[in-house]
């Protein structure tokens, strides 16, 4: 029987630590976790548990050195290397934290949510051009990953893809026509290529959904020039 058919037994300590994790009581769940691994060191997966649950309430030394026993554990086990990329970032330990998040895809490379913190990590650590090939890859397997455009949009825009970043945001208007941050962006975008008509429309289209969207009431403050123009 493997560990994790183990694990889905009827343990009474580690039934207590999902009911306890369920409830909120944190500090319990890692008491019954433990004990757990008091009576067997190898349960990588029980390592794992108690790992996202000193994550949950952010003591991330803890969570690191748990999650680090998963992975070493569990070492095909995507998911625990997922979790523990992500403490790393917690921790802006960004460079561990993409070196872990790419041998998640070693082990699945359909792990979309990896796929998408690799972007995440790599605009993070400055590497944009990376950043960018991984967001678009996120939208080509899932198209309606919108938030995938947003990040894959500013990256554009700080890379000079000015009219890519056009349609980064043109697509999460069409899905979400109330997204205000959408509309500053895009206003942002249409600066760069010149076309600051589209620019002011999209400011106030940003404002009309946010009144206290500041960014795009200054933006239109620097466009002035449109003064005496009709929309």
């Amino acid at each position: 029987m493997s560990q994790f058919q183990r694990l889905d037994s009827n343990d009474p300590d580690i039934l207590a630590a999902y009911q306890a994790e369920t409830e909120g009581q944190y500090a319990l769940a890692i008491e019954y976790y433990k004990k757990v691994i008091e009576r067997d060191p190898t349960r990588g997966i029980v390592y794992k548990h108690c790992g996202n649950v000193f994550y949950r309430i952010g003591n991330l030394d803890e969570a690191v050195k748990y999650l680090e026993k998963a992975v070493e554990l569990l070492p095909n086990y995507p998911t625990a290397r997922y979790d523990l990329a992500l403490a790393y970032y917690r921790q802006v330990r960004i460079r561990q934290a993409i070196e872990m998040m790419k041998t998640v895809l070693d082990l699945d490379p359909n792990f979309l949510m990896a796929r998408y913190w690799l972007g995440i990590l790599n605009y993070h650590y400055g590497h944009l051009r990376e950043a960018r090939e991984h967001y678009k890859m996120v939208i080509q397997k899932n198209p309606d990953f919108y938030i995938a455009y947003h990040h894959l949009g500013v990256t554009n825009l700080r890379l000079g893809y000015y009219e890519e970043a056009v349609e980064n945001f043109v697509k999460i208007i069409e899905k979400n026509p109330d997204s205000s941050a959408a509309f500053t962006l895009l206003g942002d975008a249409y600066l760069y290529i010149g076309k600051k008509y589209e620019a002011k429309l999209a400011y106030r289209k940003a404002l009309e959904i946010d009144p206290l969207d500041r960014k795009a009431q200054r933006q239109l403050e620097l466009l002035d020039e449109f003064k005496d123009v009709t929309f």
